[in-house]
């Protein structure tokens, strides 16, 4: 694929334009803010789409209206000569494609045309700037090896932000030894949570302390803050004055270094405007000589006079003879050209070229294999459909057995059913023995068993209502019990045995067991529904499996192309291709033949050409040395003539230029003069002593100025009456260390308070206890969900890793192998090797074996092994993506021979590649001379919209 033509009709600051485009390579040149990098925007923008607005990327709409968009004009080997036109539409644009043979296309047909690829795509292999490159000398090893290996390797550099992702969330979420992540943080929770649990159970008896405590804690308090204020009064006092003491002692001491200095007055700038008048004298005198002794060199020279005149009338002649050659020339590659086409294309078919002119080729047939082609597709697609679906529910199961095998980790112990059972069993025994022993401890009491009777019934109503069988039971047992007590109310009795045993294991715990009850029900219900998801499952994949696919449109599809004359196993997309070769065989034959009867014509044309120059000049010439000879000659005179004419008007400049300096350095003594008069010295030495005196009286007065303000804003402050300095300091370090005794001890006394204040809050409240369990079994299920996440990142970096490894071992190789030849180019054979080490990082083979890191290198040089990487894997897809190059100044960190190493490989490659060059730097117009120079700043406007 080739751009021939860039026709924009309004894209940033272009507007009505159209810009040819050499097929091998241009270079488009301008200053700063000339428009580089709009032309550049414009040719991805129109291959790839505009950039909605929520990204991060310029739109480049026209500022001044108008219509927006353009065209791109491009010549592909597959499809022929095509124009790609973007305009204002949706978000990206809408997009219209021009044929050759004038049909239209859309979205699909340019997919089709860019090989499916993306923006991102092209942009990491086709397209890089200078900006790119400069980041590489910020990365480190790793990173700087990561984005080498995506260079040479498509897709890498999505997969590697994938991972990174996931290791990050990972992190987040688990860490061996850490602390921060959630999973971490959850465990740590539950162990203080279970903790706690425990100490609810054993403070119930801590309330009545505390509370007496807390009373101790306050009165101690208000003690520590009335004697801290006092102490920190007396502080600030005392610290004011040690902090005035070295400044008022500092400034007396600069007020009498000031009264030594002698200077009152200085020029301003003083030193500076001497130094540069120095130099300004100094350098007039020396190009005063230098001038005196050019002029007296060109002045010894003498003149000649030298005729041209003969020459130059043959030379008059030579661009046309040129043209017949370059012509001659062009035809006879063209033939050559068309023949390796025909012949590339007959290989490609598989045919000879009799068989191939003899071919069928009308669009009759061509839509018919189109139809067959898209039957096929559809019977594919519907295949790929029953098979994803397939893999879809197996996933499911898979999902399914594995919540299933951690929920089965998780079964209650035996031991816990075996009590449940053990506690339903005992549960109405446990009511008769409470009630049997209430009715001990009451004795013969009517009015309690008319209140069990009484309660009996009453939780036999509210069990009904609600209904609670449990209650109803328990009701029952206690109406009962308070019958049989009524009954037997002459004879009491003292418990059984079996009643005192049921009181001492299950009086108290009653809450405990319930919970214990409540959980393995839990269990048992979600069990239950994991075996039902998991034979769905099953299910859905027997019956989606039976299904029966059919073929009939693929054994269709192979049978036409048997009557083409194709193999039936080739592929779809080939045998478009071969039909579309076979049209070209056609067309090169044609062309073939109108070439050789062109070249023949100039080929006489030119012989007789030369016989005519031969006259002219005197001698037999040939036909390559002929203008060489006659130019050389002609150049030789001019040269001659050029260099008196040169010595003339420079000898007249230096005259000039030797006058002004002579009157210039007279000035410059003036000037010298008039500020050592100003100064009032006598001399330049004694001009600098009386400098450097002035300039340390401002230091003094600079270091003075802030004292003062200090003193002020400090203020005054006196000592006691019986204490100096040093008592002073001492009784501030004895202050300190009172007030540091007492802030600890607050501290403690507020660490102690906080903590009875938060004992007895809790002992308050009688919910405290079935909160904290319930937190504790949330935090379990968090952090079971938490688990089942982080697994799943793990398996998919592990997948990645695999899939980075085979990457490196099968399709890297072939790259780098290719990378390695640039490479040694590129670095002029200092470097003969580009490879990556067992640890994967990338290295520098120095032709003398010696290795080294590629952060070792240099900027230019690490650069050089990521342009050698693309260029490789450019080369690589030359067949599959035949794209264009698209750089904006990426050499300029390279020194002059390495650059020329990377001019010559471009040429190399631009027989096979486009490329398009942007740069703001004059000197790279002249780096290829075959090239296309477009002035981006003198582009005309030639749209006609």
């Amino acid at each position: 694929m080739r751009i021939e033509k860039l026709v924009i009709y309004g894209f940033g600051k272009h507007q009505d334009r159209t810009i040819d485009v050499n097929p091998e390579l241009s270079i488009f040149y301008g200053a700063n803010e000339a428009g580089k990098t709009t032309i550049q925007q414009f040719i991805i923008q129109t291959l790839f789409g505009y950039p909605s607005r929520n990204q991060n990327l310029l739109r480049y709409e026209p500022k001044a209206g108008g219509k927006y968009g353009g065209q791109l004009h491009i010549s592909d080997d597959e499809y022929g000569r095509i124009i790609i036109e973007r305009v204002k539409g949706k978000s990206a644009g809408d997009v219209t494609v021009y044929f050759e043979d004038s049909t239209r296309g859309s979205d699909a047909e340019l997919k089709m045309i860019l090989r499916d690829y993306d923006r991102a795509s092209f942009e990491s292999i086709f397209s890089f700037s200078i900006h790119e490159l400069q980041g590489l000398e910020q990365m480190t090893e790793e990173e700087l090896s990561r984005t080498l290996l995506a260079s040479g390797t498509t897709g890498v550099d999505a997969v590697t932000k994938l991972e990174s992702r996931l290791e990050k969330e990972m992190a987040e979420v688990f860490k061996k030894a850490g602390r921060n992540p959630k999973v971490n943080q959850l465990i740590e929770e539950l162990r203080q949570q279970e903790s706690e649990l425990k100490e609810l159970r054993t403070r119930t008896e801590l309330y009545e302390p505390a509370v007496n405590r807390l009373q101790e804690i306050a009165v101690r308090l208000e003690t520590i803050e009335a004697e801290e204020k006092g102490r920190s009064l007396q502080l600030k006092s005392v610290e004011k004055w040690l902090q005035a003491a070295p400044l008022a002692e500092k400034k007396a001491q600069l007020e009498q270094e000031l009264e030594g200095v002698k200077v009152s007055a200085f020029p301003s700038d003083g030193k500076r405007r001497m130094d540069r008048l120095s130099d300004r004298l100094s350098e007039a005198e020396a190009k005063k000589d230098y001038l005196k002794k050019e002029l007296d060199t060109l002045t010894s020279l003498g003149f000649e006079e030298v005729q041209v005149e003969p020459l130059e009338q043959l030379l008059a002649k030579e661009s046309e003879w040129l043209q017949v050659r370059a012509l001659l020339r062009q035809k006879k590659e063209e033939r050559i050209k068309l023949e390796d086409e025909k012949n590339r294309i007959l290989a490609l078919v598989g045919m000879s070229e009799p068989e191939a002119l003899q071919a069928d080729v009308s669009l009759g047939q061509e839509e018919l294999l189109l139809e067959h082609i898209r039957q096929v597709n559809m019977e594919e697609e519907e295949k790929q459909y029953q098979n994803r679906k397939v893999s879809e529910e197996k996933e499911k199961l898979m999902e399914a057995e594995k919540e299933l095998r951690y929920f089965l980790a998780t079964e209650p112990a035996e031991a816990d059913r075996k009590a449940v059972e053990e506690w339903q069993a005992a549960a109405p025994k446990l009511a008769e023995a409470k009630a049997a022993k209430q009715m001990q401890t009451t004795g013969n009491s009517p009015a309690l068993y008319y209140l069990l009777i009484g309660l009996g019934l009453l939780g036999l109503v509210i069990g009904i209502i609600q209904p609670n069988f449990l209650v109803v039971a328990i009701g029952l047992l206690a109406a009962a019990g308070g019958a049989w007590l009524w009954r037997t109310r002459e004879k009491p009795a003292g418990l059984s045995n079996d009643y005192a045993k049921v009181l001492e294991r299950y009086s108290g715990k009653e809450a405990e067991y319930e919970a214990l009850v409540q959980k393995l029900d839990s269990y048992d219900k979600k069990l239950d529904a994991l075996f039902e998801a998991v034979d769905a499952a099953k299910n859905r994949i027997a019956n989606l499996s039976g299904m029966p696919i059919s073929q009939s449109a693929k054994e269709a599809y192979e049978d036409f192309l048997e009557q083409l004359g194709f193999r039936a196993e080739t592929s779809r997309s080939t045998v478009l291709k071969l039909f579309e070769n076979l049209r070209e065989v056609h067309s090169l034959t044609g062309r073939e033949r109108r070439v050789t009867e062109e070249a023949n014509v100039l080929a006489k044309q030119l012989e007789s050409w030369t016989e005519q120059a031969s006259e002219v000049y005197g001698n037999p010439l040939g036909i390559e040395e002929m203008y060489a000879n006659l130019r050389s000659e002609w150049n030789i005179r001019k040269q001659r003539l050029a260099e008196q004419a040169k010595r003339q008007e420079k000898a007249a400049e230096l005259k000039k230029e030797h006058e002004q300096l002579t009157a210039l350095y007279g000035q410059i003594q003036k000037e010298q003069q008039a500020l050592l008069d100003e100064a009032g010295t006598a001399s330049i030495e004694a001009f600098y002593r009386a400098c450097d005196e002035w300039e340390r009286k401002e230091m003094l007065m600079r270091e003075l100025a802030p004292i003062k303000e200090q003193l002020i804003a400090i203020g005054s402050s006196a000592l006691p009456a019986d204490m100096d300095s040093t008592q002073a300091r001492d009784w501030l370090v004895q202050s300190e260390s009172v007030l540091h005794q007492l802030k600890e001890e607050r501290n403690l006394l507020l660490a102690e308070q906080a903590e009875k204040r938060q004992m007895t809050k809790v002992l308050l409240e009688d919910e405290t206890y079935e909160d904290k369990l319930q937190q504790f079994e949330e935090k379990k299920v968090e952090l079971a969900e938490l688990a089942k996440r982080w697994s799943i990142d793990k398996a998919i970096t592990e997948a990645i890793r695999q899939t980075m490894e085979e990457l490196k071992e099968k399709k890297l190789p072939a790259v780098i192998a290719a990378a390695q030849k640039f490479f040694e180019s590129l670095t002029s054979g200092a470097y003969t090797g580009l490879e990556m080490n067992p640890q994967g990082f990338f290295e520098a083979v120095r032709k003398d074996g010696m290795r080294f890191h590629i952060g070792e290198l240099s900027q230019a040089t690490k650069e050089q092994a990521y342009i050698s990487l693309r260029l490789s894997l450019a080369v690589s897809m030359q067949e599959s993506h035949p794209f264009p190059f698209i750089m904006d100044d990426p050499f300029v960190h390279f020194d002059r021979s390495r650059l020329q190493q990377m001019i010559n490989l471009i040429t190399e490659l631009q027989q096979s590649h486009q490329f398009i060059y942007f740069t703001c730097h004059e000197a790279m117009q002249q780096a290829w001379p075959n090239a296309s120079i477009i002035n981006v700043a003198t582009i005309e406007r030639s749209v006609q919209l």
